[in-house]
Formats: structure tokens, C-alpha cells, sequence
């Protein structure tokens, strides 16, 4: 019978199949940005829905960028997301200075008309979920009087508080009771992201999306500027200029982010001598790893040959080690493709490292800003060695939690949580053996999960 764990897994691993499937991304400063129109945007969502479950979506400006660089928790939801719009024509700039342009901008805007429109075709239930009550009714109002028959299933506007004060189960239940297929979230960066990461165990809305001041917008109390302002991505100065206390130092402050790392990332990036010679992609299986070698360019056409390859390595249960000792360059879009591996490997508990680096890639990699999350090593066998051993399956419950015996206590921990527990205290297990080998005599693996056994007994949730 399939755990919990292992059917969240194949659910993760048919979303990122979904999204993978089309046009690479293009990584800035650390954040994959989905290379989409706005056409392509909409038939995902139709699919996710069709699909089911829960799926993220983030509409990504400069601030989101600029917050992630500094809040470990928010770059790591954006990585985590189904799909990060380029909400912003800066991005789009950045995407062309980088050499693998975007095709358009997606904002959340321009995008919560086109799923008012959708819900009014297909019947697809929407909720609104923050902002103020005159926003909130009157991005309803206008909905139903451009779009008749749009599905307004709800809406709910909180009380303006911190995160970790907000009435989460009162929000939730809400929610539950609505059914919605699409959650639009009106709460503000970095805000409406966290939340919808928090629950996303617990949602089980198809579409979810932070849309930050959308709804102000709709109901008409801020308004839009001219087309020509948007053409140019002046919209920052137009909407200054209406509230000059709150936005001049966000901007300010964005202009200053921009201007101190993204030319680190532009410069890295046209330092490498591209090979005229065809690239290629090699693989080979050593032990529970898939090692794949990249030979020439890391970019372009050969980046679907690699994300099949090693997404496949992934949902089969194998590590990913890439052999990168001849690789002559790695693109924006590559760096893109490695963001979504790794967050593909995080479901499956799997580990992805980069091997063989020379000076010059190791930089292009830091000024990507994926040092902080990728594994690398010197040589392909040091990351095998390196590899954390299998651990022995623990049970699992029925439920959406199992629940761990600890200190005496019972604690409720989410099923899909309880392989990251069982490592952890594995890997404390091991650290009592180093230091005091004599607390656990014997090191075979039968006795390790009989201690594993006493530190955690596990409950039917």
C-alpha cells in the first residue's frame, strides 16, 4: 500500500512534470521566473485545476527579489511555487541583459480579469481572500458587472495583523466551506506568500495566488497608469507619485538592491567564452546516484534533454550528481532549471550536487545565488561518498498526521514531515556514536532503528 508520503510525491512530481513540460525559466538573483504568456499562463491553471490538490502561484516584481535576497523563508516559497510570473517589465529587462529574454510580462493585474473571464466560461469558483472590505466588494462588483457569471464563492477580509496572529483556523475553515477552485490572496509581499506556504498542506484550493494590491486596483480606489507608462515600466513612478509615503523608500530601496547584485550576476554571466562545438549530455548509475555529465554549454536546447533526464533520475529515487568538469558555460535559463530540480528533489528527498566547477562557474553559481542551496563538491566521487546512506521506511499513519511519542507526549507531526524527523534523529544517532560510542554498543543498522524505535514510537493519527 502507498504511504501518504509516497502519494504526495507522485503528486509534486505530476505538477512539476506539468510545468516543466513547457518553456524553461530564467533565474534572477536566485528566483526562477517561468518563461510564459499569458495564454500559457491560463492554460496552467485550467490544468491544475482540472488536476486538483494545491498549486502556487506568485506574481514576482522587484521587491520580491530584492525581500528574497535578504528572507531565507520567502526564497525558499518562491522556489517552492508551481509557477513565479514576471510581474514587473524590470524583470523582463534583467531577462534580456542576461541573455535569455522572457516573453512577456504577466502581471497579477492583467491576470485576475482573464480568471474573472475563465470562471464566467467554465464555472471555475473563486474566492477573494484580504485586502480592505471597499477593495474587496469592489473587485466583486466589478467582476460580475464585466464578466456575468463569474463564480464568486466568497469573500473574507481579515483583520491587518502580523502572521503569526492571525486567525489562521477562522480564515481556513472559510475557505473549506466555500470549496473554491481559485484563491486569490490580497495580503502583500512577503505576507501572502508565507501564509499560503504555511497551509499548503491543509488548502485544498487547485489555484492559489498572491495577487498584493490587485484589488485595489479593480475596485478602482487606486488607480492604473496610462498604457504608455506601463509600456515603459514607469509604473512605479506613477503609483509614487499617488502615495509617495509609503512606495519612495520601497523603490528606493528595490533601485538600490537592483543596482548591487544583478550586475554581479550580468557580469559573471558574460564572462563565459561560449564553445562553438554541439553540447552533450551523458549519464551513467553509480550506486543510488544518477550521475550526468555536461559537456560544452549548459544552456538552450540541450536544457530538455537535462530536465527529463534528471527529473526522471529524481521520481525514480536516485541522486543527482552533475559532472561539470566540462561544461563551458551555464546560462540564466540553466540556473532556472537547476532552481526547479532542486525544489523537485526536496519533495522526493532526494539530493542534487554540482561537481568539477572551475573558478569561473563557481561564480556564475554565487552571483545566481544558488550557493546557499546547492551541494558541491571538488570530484563526482566526493559527492558519492558524500551522499547521505538510505534510512529504513517508518510507518506511516492513515491520516494527514502521525503522531511521534516524545518525552512521554504525543506530538502531531504532518505524515509528509515524518521522514525529515526520521533522518534528523538518525542523524542524532550518529552524532551520540561519535561522541560517546558507548551509549549505543552496537553500529549495525538493526540496532540503530531499535533505538530509532525508542526515540520515536509512532501513533495511528
Amino acid at each position: 500500500m502507498e504511504t501518504m508520503l509516497q502519494v504526495s510525491q507522485q503528486k509534486s512530481a505530476r505538477r512539476s512534470d506539468t510545468i516543466e513540460a513547457r518553456e524553461t525559466s530564467v533565474a534572477i538573483l536566485g528566483v526562477a521566473i517561468d518563461n510564459l504568456t499569458m495564454q500559457e499562463v491560463l492554460d496552467a491553471v485550467e490544468a491544475e485545476i482540472a488536476e486538483g490538490g494545491f498549486h502556487q502561484i506568485a506574481t514576482a516584481n522587484v521587491d520580491f527579489l530584492i525581500n528574497s535576497v535578504h528572507d531565507e523563508e520567502l526564497r525558499e516559497t518562491l522556489v517552492r511555487c508551481d509557477i513565479v510570473l514576471a510581474d514587473g517589465m524590470p524583470l523582463v529587462w534583467a531577462s534580456h541583459l542576461l541573455g535569455t529574454s522572457l516573453k512577456e510580462r504577466v502581471t497579477g493585474i492583467d491576470l485576475l480579469p482573464q480568471l474573472a473571464r475563465l470562471s464566467a466560461q467554465r464555472g471555475f469558483r473563486i474566492f477573494l481572500l484580504g485586502a480592505s472590505e471597499e477593495s474587496s466588494a469592489g473587485t466583486a462588483r466589478w467582476m460580475q458587472e464585466n464578466f456575468p457569471g463569474v463564480c464568486i464563492v466568497g469573500r473574507h477580509c481579515p483583520d491587518h495583523q502580523p502572521l503569526e496572529q492571525m486567525a489562521h483556523e477562522d480564515i481556513l475553515s472559510r475557505i473549506e466551506e466555500a470549496r473554491p477552485d481559485i484563491l486569490l490572496v490580497a495580503f502583500g509581499n512577503p505576507k501572502q506568500e508565507k501564509w499560503l506556504a504555511m497551509h499548503r498542506h491543509r488548502l485544498k484550493v487547485p489555484v492559489c495566488i498572491g495577487v498584493g494590491g490587485s484589488f485595489d486596483f479593480l475596485s478602482g480606489r487606486v488607480s492604473r497608469p496610462p498604457l504608455w507608462m506601463q509600456r515603459y515600466g514607469l509604473e512605479w513612478l506613477y503609483r509614487t507619485i499617488q502615495d509617495p509615503a509609503r512606495l519612495a523608500k520601497r523603490y528606493a530601496s528595490n533601485m538600490v538592491g537592483l543596482i548591487r547584485y544583478l550586475p554581479v550576476q550580468m557580469i559573471t554571466t558574460a564572462m563565459q567564452a561560449k564553445r562553438r562545438s554541439q553540447p552533450q549530455i551523458t549519464n551513467e548509475t553509480v550506486g543510488a546516484a544518477k550521475v550526468l555529465r555536461i559537456d560544452g554549454n549548459f544552456t538552450g536546447a540541450l536544457l530538455p534533454r537535462f530536465e527529463t533526464d534528471a527529473r526522471s533520475a529524481i521520481v525514480s529515487g536516485s541522486h543527482v550528481v552533475l559532472d561539470m568538469s566540462a561544461t563551458a558555460y551555464i546560462g540564466p535559463d540553466a540556473l532556472g532549471a537547476l532552481i526547479r530540480l532542486l525544489s523537485t528533489a526536496r519533495r522526493w528527498k532526494r539530493e542534487v550536487w554540482l561537481t568539477g566547477l572551475h573558478p569561473l562557474l563557481r561564480l556564475v553559481v554565487r552571483a545566481g545565488r544558488l550557493d546557499r542551496s546547492i551541494r558541491t563538491a571538488t570530484r563526482v566521487a566526493e559527492a558519492l561518498r558524500r551522499i547521505e546512506p538510505e534510512l529504513v521506511p517508518i510507518p506511516q499513519s492513515g491520516n494527514d498526521f502521525a503522531f511521534c511519542r516524545i518525552g512521554g507526549q504525543l506530538v502531531p507531526i504532518h505524515a509528509q514531515e515524518m521522514a525529515d524527523v526520521f533522518r534528523q534523529v538518525h542523524l542524532m544517532l550518529n552524532q551520540m556514536v561519535t561522541i560517546d560510542p558507548v551509549s549505543i554498543i552496537s553500529s549495525e543498522s538493526q540496532e540503530k532503528d531499535r533505538q530509532i524505535g525508542k526515540l520515536i514510537a509512532v501513533d495511528a493519527g
